[in-house]
Order: C-alpha cells, then sequence, then structure tokens
C-alpha cells in the first residue's frame, strides 16, 4: 500500500488547513479517474525455485526451513497442478523426519489425490504405509501438543451488564481515567476476571518465518493447506476453508495482495456490517458518533446494549478519535482506496452509493485497528514466528499500565483470558500492559521510549505507578531473595509448571508490592508458557533470583 499512498500523495497535494473529510473526497475523486490495481504477484517460476531450496534443505537437515520453503511454493501456484504434487511430498517428507506423522499422512494424502502418474501414486502410497505404522507407535509425537490449554471459566459469576465479565468488576467512568474497571470484590492472585472472544481475527503473513498456524481456527498447523482461488491465505483443512470463504474470504480473496491491516480492515468492516446487511445502520451510527458530545460519550461506552451489540461495540472504539489529528493522516489513503474497491470490484455494498460515507466508516475502522488491536506472536518456537491481530472490545476499554495487576493468555480461536496478577481490593481499577503487543516486543525499555511508543502506537499517555515515577525497570529482589525451599525444589524439577509459577508471583508480591523488573518478567513469561512457549524471559528471572 506504500505505493498506493505515494502514487496519490504525488497527484493530490493536501493543503494543512483540510479536513479529514475534505480530503477522503479528493482521494474518491482521484480514484474514480485513476482506479489503483493490485496486481498477482504469483508465479510459477517462484514454486520451482522454493521446490529446489525444499529439497537442498532436507538434504541438509534442516526440516522447519523445507517445510516453510514447501509451503510458500504451494502459495504460488494454482491447485492441483503437478508442481503442487512434489511441494506437498517433499512437505510431507520434512514432516516425518519431525516425527509430526498425523501432519505427514495428511499430506501425503493430498500428494496422492493429485498425482498425475501410476508410479507416483504407488511411491506415496508406499510411503503412507510406512507413515501409519509409525504414527501407531506408543513413542510417536503428538501433534500440538501444549498448543492449547482448554479455555477457562470465569473465577467468579459472570456480570449481568457485562458478558464476559468478572462480577467482581464493574464499568465506570470518571473524569481523570474516563471509562475503565475497577474491582467491586476481593480478587484474589490467578483470579480470572474476563473472557473474551476476538471480534475479528487476521493472521500477519510471514515474511522470513515458517507460516505455522490457520488462518480461520489459529489451530497450530505446519501441514497447512491454501485457498483454491488465491493461495494467500492459509488452513489446516478443507472444513476450515470452506467456512473462512463463506464469511469473510470471498471479499479478502481479490485483495490478497493488499498489506496486512488492510486485510484486518476489510475483515472487521464485513464482520460488523453482517457482510454488508448492516451497512446502513454501520453508517448511521457514525454519524450519531460524529455528531455526539462529550458529556454523551458515557452512555455509548457503559450501556449494556452497546456492550453487546457488536457492531456498537467495535464503533465505539472510535470515540476518542480526534478530528485532523496528523497521526490520522495516513489512514486516508487506505479508506478511500477500500471503499472503492469495495464498490468496484465486490457486491458487498450492494445498492449503497455514498462511497464517501462508506470511506468514513472505513476511517474509523482504520483508528481502531492501529489504537486497539492486540498483535500477538503466536509462536511456539523462536525460529517460527507468527502474527496474530485480535480486536478485543471489552479489553480494549481496560485501562494500561506499565506495571498491570493483570496477566493474560491466548486459547482456541483467539479467545483471550485475563487473570488478576496481584490480590486486588475492592475500588482497585483493573489495568493491563498493551506495551507488550507493541512492535517493541519487551517491557525492559527506557522510560521515554516507553512512552514515545505508547504515544505514537496505541495513544495511550500513560499515568501508571511506573510512569508517575519515571520508572525504568531493573532487578530489585537479587540473590537476597528467598523462595521458599519446597517451592524452589518444584521449580527446579518443572521451572514450567503453572502452579508453582502462580505460587512463586504471589511470593515476589509479597516481597515487594511497588513494580520490579522481577514481577514483571514473571508475569511476561506466564503468558508465553500458557502458549506452550519454552523460550520466555522465565530463564532471565530464574537467574536473578538464584534459581539455576
Amino acid at each position: 500500500m506504500d505505493s498506493f499512498e505515494e502514487d496519490l500523495a504525488y497527484f493530490l497535494p493536501f493543503d494543512e488547513a483540510e479536513s479529514d473529510e475534505t480530503r477522503l473526497k479528493k482521494c474518491i475523486d482521484q480514484l474514480f479517474q485513476k482506479p489503483l490495481i493490485v496486481n498477482d504477484t504469483r508465479s510459477a517460476n517462484n514454486a520451482v525455485l522454493y521446490n529446489v531450496m525444499a529439497s537442498a534443505a532436507i538434504l541438509r537437515e534442516d526440516y522447519k526451513e523445507a517445510i516453510n520453503f514447501c509451503t510458500r511454493g504451494l502459495q504460488e501456484i494454482v491447485p492441483y497442478c503437478e508442481m503442487s504434487v512434489y511441494l506437498y511430498s517433499i512437505r510431507a517428507k520434512a514432516l516425518e523426519c519431525l516425527e509430526m506423522y498425523e501432519e505427514s499422512l495428511i499430506d501425503i494424502d493430498r500428494a496422492i489425490e493429485i498425482s498425475p502418474n501410476t508410479e507416483l501414486t504407488k511411491r506415496f502410497k508406499d510411503t503412507k504405509m510406512d507413515l501409519e505404522k509409525k504414527a501407531s507407535r506408543s513413542h510417536t509425537k503428538q501433534n500440538n501438543r501444549n498448543h492449547f490449554e482448554d479455555i477457562p471459566s470465569l473465577s467468579h459469576d459472570e456480570n449481568k451488564d457485562i458478558p464476559g465479565m468478572s462480577d467482581a468488576v464493574r464499568l465506570v467512568h470518571n473524569k481523570k481515567y474516563g471509562v475503565n474497571f475497577e474491582a467491586t470484590k476481593p480478587i484474589g492472585t490467578g483470579d480470572v476476571i474476563l473472557i473474551e472472544k476476538p471480534q475479528v481475527t487476521s493472521v500477519l503473513p510471514p515474511d522470513v518465518a515458517i507460516a505455522n498456524v490457520c488462518h480461520y481456527c489459529l489451530k497450530r498447523y505446519s501441514a497447512l493447506l491454501p485457498c483454491e482461488r488465491c493461495n494467500s491465505a492459509l488452513y489446516c483443512s478443507k472444513e476450515c476453508r470452506a467456512k473462512a470463504y463463506e464469511e469473510h474470504h470471498r471479499i479478502q480473496c481479490s485483495s490478497r495482495n493488499f498489506p496486512p491491516d488492510i486485510q484486518f480492515v476489510i475483515n472487521l468492516f464485513m464482520k460488523i456490517t453482517e457482510n454488508g446487511e448492516k451497512l446502513t445502520e454501520a453508517v448511521k451510527y457514525c454519524e450519531e458518533l460524529d455528531t455526539g458530545s462529550a458529556g454523551s460519550m458515557k452512555e455509548f461506552y457503559t450501556k449494556r446494549d452497546n456492550l453487546e451489540n457488536n457492531l456498537k461495540s467495535v464503533l465505539n472504539l472510535s470515540i476518542s478519535m480526534k478530528k485532523n489529528d496528523e497521526r490520522n493522516a495516513k489512514y486516508i489513503f487506505k479508506s478511500a482506496h477500500i471503499a472503492s474497491f469495495l464498490r468496484n470490484q465486490t457486491n458487498c455494498l450492494r445498492e449503497y452509493n455514498d462511497i464517501l460515507s462508506i470511506a468514513k466508516l472505513l476511517f474509523r475502522l482504520f483508528y481502531i485497528f492501529y489504537t486497539h488491536v492486540f498483535m500477538e506472536d503466536i509462536s511456539v518456537n523462536t525460529d517460527s514466528v507468527s502474527g496474530v491481530c485480535n480486536l478485543y472490545s471489552l479489553l480494549s476499554l481496560v485501562r494500561h499500565s506499565c506495571c498491570a495487576n493483570t496477566v493474560y493468555s491466548i486459547h482456541k480461536n483467539g479467545v483471550i483470558a485475563v487473570r488478576a496478577a496481584k490480590d486486588i481490593e475492592p475500588g482497585e481499577q483493573i489495568t493491563f500492559n498493551f506495551l507488550r503487543t507493541s512492535k517493541c516486543k519487551t517491557f525492559v525499555i527506557e522510560f521515554i521510549k516507553r512512552q514515545v511508543i505508547l504515544g505514537a502506537e496505541k495513544r495511550i499517555s500513560c499515568k501508571c505507578v511506573a510512569c508517575e515515577r519515571n520508572y525504568d525497570f531493573k532487578p530489585e529482589l537479587g540473590r537476597k531473595f528467598k523462595v521458599p525451599k519446597e517451592l524452589e525444589r518444584r521449580l527446579r524439577k518443572k521451572p514450567f509448571d503453572i502452579d508453582s509459577l502462580w505460587e512463586l508471583l504471589k511470593v515476589i508480591n509479597n516481597e515487594r508490592s511497588q513494580p520490579c523488573l522481577e514481577a514483571e518478567l514473571l508475569k511476561a513469561a506466564l503468558s508465553d508458557i500458557y502458549l506452550g512457549k519454552r523460550d520466555t524471559l522465565l530463564n532471565v528471572l530464574y537467574r536473578l533470583i538464584g534459581i539455576s
């Protein structure tokens, strides 16, 4: 999209005094005169190259790289061609070498299904028989182990006014913090206070990293199946592929080469308008937000109907958007382009002809994406990075803190569980650390840099304890910190045991109530460990407190 912006910027010099709406109109007018075309970048030659690279990776026993090359090769060609047979068979071999026999069998079946001759088919069937024997052995590694913990339940009853939130928490509004959540009863360390399914989820296409997640159900998987039409999206099964296409992907198919932010916004647009059925309602609600007074914003946020309504709960996240903000300028081109794209190349707008209103709606959705999207690395290993963008409307209302009193975990289908990271008393504000989901992956950064990132990426002006004291996280406890012997014994034996780690967090909290690096390291590690990761910040924590 950068090239699109450059093209438009060349033809459309903006006056600094122009409003966002005027700029949108200029962009739309220009797009009608000169539509921007996204070319198909797939290449059979690239597929051949990936096939050669995958074979070479097999020879040097770099099986994960071989899987990656095969998957990328499959995205370069039309389905069911002869080259796809070889790519599936090579990937099956790499999966077999990693003892991922179930997925290897799936790829061999795909190769058999589209095999061009009987000789190849016979060879694949012999391979399948061998794989079935290996898969039946007791020592076979189980696929997708430790990737998803069962979705937990709320530790208290569900809040009657806020579905998904514990009744130990309420939504409040005050002059200092605006809309936020606060405890209404004692909450214990580890208590689950929020369970929320994302309004929209979108997988970021990896560049160098291995694609290892289904774009529909978010299941971690290596034997991924490309979309038959665009080859860009990847799925764990034909069932997920069909469901995704029916729900939203049929529009994204036409926009396969758009950047991740645009893909997400298109997905979000389709979701809240129910594939265009509620388009008029969405535009009308945007007009209400445009004309609403500051005093009426509280009702938009806290009204139960708005919290339960998918369209309203999402659009309410744009209430804080300021008109003619310089940071909004980058959304102008993209919003106008998508509005024109949806009008000219899809049927989701039906008979709706007010393109400017569509562009204004998309403009708000871009603001929501950049301000509220929860960007999470869901890979299990450091050499395999899969990023997922999730939008949680309730979580977005939680107040940010660089030393938050909550810990999160991601579960099946992107469901997020938020747990108390300390004992929380009635009247205490619930806080969440959104900084870890930004491009700066760690909270261990200089105070000034932390403020810049929060302001630029999340539009947050943080006033937490750490920020008020210009606190740069540093080791506080040291080797003098005493871990109970029984707990230390258990941690040495099972360093990633969740129950023991929660117990350790309680000990650290009791030792030091103020912000400290050790507590933040453990909170960050807990989120990773729930995902099944083993390369976490936990090793840093253990060195600091003397557990090796």
